[in-house]
């Protein structure tokens, strides 16, 4: 009995071990696949571990300090080294402030008047504001806590100091002050991020593919014999996806704004001009990838690889600002992230251009570097 079992499996196994030795040569051969694959999860595990947080740390910080004295030095001190803040820079002017929360170079606001020291030397009541910028209902939440932590732990200790007239019951109180998001909903902060990133994915898978699918079908080499231009080609290719990415993203807007009651309290026609730079940069981006790829495999492979750090670093889902410094800088390096600071800015907040041109020109340098990478990786492919 044992030996027919044995006759059994060696006749079902028959071939395994040619097949086996094959199909591993095959793997070894094509070194960028197999490289993916045992790169990939690194990748994964080093950004899930050290990029992920669920923390609201060093979130960025600018101060207007009118009095600059003991007690106001004292009370931003303090603030700091709760961790939950990190001052970027001291600026001159109440509006200054205001300004840079708009633009989206810092998320909260320290304001201390003129007469605060003196409040509180003379036994008077002392108040000092902290702007938030509501957008992240998450992050403005806890901001918004520790504030208010913060300046009773400082009011108490006030209290407790020696002082030649009697201390009112609460010497010095901090006022936190949401902007943007007086209601403090998620769904106004994650959309924006939603349409943009369902966007760039769309759009990516939408042309990684094309380059392949020509040179599987046999038709580049017809093409490439044709008058038409490495360039042209190119082109031509991207305008039928623009439409069509352009039309879906218009209409991620429109359930956000009427199904979802998110008001776009920017310009609507920069808004469209930044969609649009975006969509050739996604674009662009496919273009590249499957301009470089042997294979459909091959091109799925990288559009995959180059997903994972858009989702995770670009600060679609997680807050930047508590990732380590390197993962940080990386970040700056995905157009994911330059596009989201401009919806959201214009969505939320109400940037203007003059807010917004720095992640403006990032995704116009994006759009030109990776166009031309395209055209070259296309000849270079085809030589």
């Amino acid at each position: 009995m044992l030996a027919r079992l044995l006759d059994t499996l060696n006749e079902a196994l028959c071939g395994f071990y040619p097949v086996m030795i094959k199909e591993c040569i095959e793997i070894l051969k094509d070194r960028f696949t197999l490289g993916i694959m045992l790169l990939v999860p690194i990748v994964q595990i080093i950004i899930y571990g050290f990029g992920i947080s669920f923390e609201v740390r060093n979130i960025s910080t600018v101060v207007f300090d009118e009095d600059r004295e003991h007690h106001a030095q004292k009370l931003v001190n303090q603030l700091v080294a709760t961790k939950y803040f990190r001052i970027e820079r001291h600026v001159a002017s109440r509006k200054a402030v205001e300004r840079e929360i708009v633009a989206g170079r810092a998320k909260v606001g320290i304001i201390i008047p003129p007469d605060f020291s003196d409040k509180i030397e003379t036994g008077l009541p002392a108040q000092a504001q902290v702007l938030i910028d509501g957008s992240d209902a998450v992050v403005a939440n806890a901001i918004h806590s520790a504030a208010m932590s913060v300046g009773l732990n400082r009011a108490m200790q006030i209290m407790t100091m020696p002082a030649e007239e009697e201390a009112v019951a609460l010497p010095l109180e901090v006022r936190p002050r949401m902007l943007f998001n007086p209601d403090a909903r998620t769904c106004n902060f994650i959309l924006p991020g939603v349409v943009a990133y369902l966007g760039f994915m769309l759009t990516l898978f939408l042309t990684v593919n094309s380059i392949v699918r020509e040179r599987e079908a046999g038709t580049l080499d017809q093409l490439m014999v044709t008058p038409v231009e490495p360039l042209g080609l190119l082109i031509g290719k991207l305008a039928p996806y623009l439409v069509i990415a352009f039309i879906t993203i218009n209409s991620l807007l429109a359930a956000m704004c009427f199904v979802f009651h998110v008001p776009i309290h920017g310009s609507l026609l920069l808004l469209e001009a930044c969609t649009l730079l975006f969509i050739l940069v996604a674009l662009s981006m496919g273009l590249l990838i499957s301009a470089g790829s042997k294979n459909l495999a091959q091109a799925t492979h990288t559009a995959v690889f180059s997903i994972v750090p858009t989702i995770l670093l670009s600060g679609f889902l997680f807050p930047r600002e508590p990732m380590p410094a390197i993962l940080n800088w990386f970040g700056n390096l995905i157009p994911l992230t330059h596009f989201l600071q401009i919806q959201r800015g214009i969505v939320l907040r109400g940037a203007d251009f003059g807010d917004l041109w720095q992640p403006i020109c990032a995704l116009v340098v994006f759009c030109f570097v990776l166009l031309f990478l395209s055209v070259r990786r296309f000849q270079t492919a085809q030589a």
